[in-house]
């Protein structure tokens, strides 16, 4: 069996503590580079609205920047504020109960950790949350988030059975329709952005606490 995890929104919880104060942060330097914002806590608090509603913070700025007049594309320009290193104070939650299901399911799992985005950082914040990197058997980082190339060669390396593998995590576009794809056991988790999407029919199992995949992975 071989249950493979992404990160943010599901092992942990970027939507709650990591995405608010980025959003802080890029609304501070678009302020700063002359976009007209008005009151900054009100301005701050619509980014956040529509934040809630995106599946990408880069997305979320290019519509915040539009409604107040700007030209969206500058919001390419941000993306290295997403992706720089937290405060050394700055403590990244986990999910409920994640490091309790990643210690059991590891005595008697092969785990992996897929998670897009920028490797430092995705290593960082695994960090911070205070999760070991060596519970997984193998961790991949693809830039580009295109996961599907991942999970093959994950395949290939572990020689299981695709329906002897389970994925979890919060998108579905990103993180399930490839494994779908490939006929692997799909976990929707329910949480951050993941509250975003649309629940497809084609997934297995739907969640909102790691816990219960006690009931779901043998």
């Amino acid at each position: 069996m071989l249950i493979i995890f992404d990160l943010d929104d599901t092992l942990i919880d970027t939507s709650g503590a990591i995405t608010p104060y980025k959003m802080k942060l890029c609304l501070q330097k678009l302020q700063e580079e002359g976009l007209s914002i008005g009151p900054f806590h009100e301005a701050y608090r619509e980014l956040m609205q529509i934040d809630s509603g995106s599946y990408r913070s880069l997305e979320s700025l290019k519509r915040f920047i539009e409604t107040k007049g700007g030209d969206p594309s500058i919001a390419a320009g941000l993306k290295p504020l997403l992706t720089a290193p937290l405060p050394d104070h700055f403590s990244v939650p986990t999910t409920p109960h994640a490091k309790e299901i990643l210690k059991e399911f590891g005595s008697r799992h092969k785990m992996a950790l897929v998670t897009g985005g920028h490797p430092p950082f995705q290593r960082e914040k695994l960090k911070k949350a205070g999760i070991e990197p060596s519970v997984f058997s193998k961790i991949l980082i693809p830039e580009d988030s295109i996961k599907k190339p991942v999970y093959e060669a994950l395949l290939r390396e572990f020689l299981e059975s695709p329906r002897d593998v389970f994925v979890c995590g919060d998108r579905i576009q990103m993180d399930l329709a490839p494994a779908y794809e490939l006929g692997f056991k799909t976990v929707h988790m329910k949480w951050g952005r993941g509250l975003v999407n649309r629940t497809e029919p084609w997934i297995d199992y739907a969640i909102s606490d790691l816990s219960e995949l006690r009931k779901i992975v043998p």
